[in-house]
């Protein structure tokens, strides 16, 4: 091969890897953008509002209560089962009736108050959040990881954190106003309505 001719191929191959070198960087340019408009464009989980759960409630850091709950948002009834050092409360609210319950199993207790507001769909708000970029975490089942939707009005901040591998199962939920810090954390959730005998209130309690 003549230096003439070895030169030209020489240049040849540099440029050809040059060119690979090239297309090797907008694909990767390319990757990487679109990671991101997948993050920021993945459409949001639903969840249903109507379902029950247990949960762990957290009031401004301190654990308050285990609470079993039923929500029925179509027909606007709840109910809470708190575990009060070892006395068993419920609550339900009938918010058609405007009128709340709270039942002492041991003292046979029925409180009546008014409720003077409507029942809100729970997970209402997370069709209009944004997908946060840093994963976050079950504080229940060490190492499950999931996706944190925020999203942030004029009376506070809400976020969400699903099950990365089920994005319709909630791990976590935070709400941050003004007044309050409410953080609850999933041991299990049940959608669908829940069963009608549920909001059966006990004998010695009448509507």
């Amino acid at each position: 091969i003549n230096a003439e001719y070895g030169g030209n191929l020489l240049g040849k191959f540099h440029y050809t890897l040059q060119q690979i070198h090239s297309i090797e960087m907008r694909t990767l340019i390319l990757v990487a953008i679109l990671s991101i408009v997948l993050v920021y464009t993945q459409r949001a989980p639903v969840l249903s509002d109507n379902f029950v759960a247990l949960v762990d409630a957290l009031i401004d850091g301190r654990v308050v209560d285990r609470v079993q709950v039923w929500e029925d948002y179509d027909d606007q009834k709840t109910r809470f089962d708190f575990d009060r050092e070892a006395v068993h409360v419920h609550r339900y609210n009938f918010y058609k009736l405007l009128k709340s319950y709270e039942v002492d199993e041991r003292t046979q207790n029925c409180t009546v108050t008014p409720l003077t507001t409507t029942l809100k769909p729970a997970f209402g708000w997370v069709v209009n959040a944004t997908r946060d970029r840093s994963p976050c975490y079950s504080n229940i089942e060490r190492g499950r990881v999931g996706d944190e939707w925020s999203y942030t009005s004029s009376t506070g901040s809400l976020n969400l954190c699903v099950d990365s591998a089920d994005v319709n199962r909630p791990l976590w939920v935070e709400s941050v106003t003004t007044r309050d810090h409410e953080y609850f954390q999933f041991h299990a959730y049940i959608p669908g309505v829940p069963k009608p005998e549920v909001f059966e209130l006990p004998p010695f309690c009448s509507k």
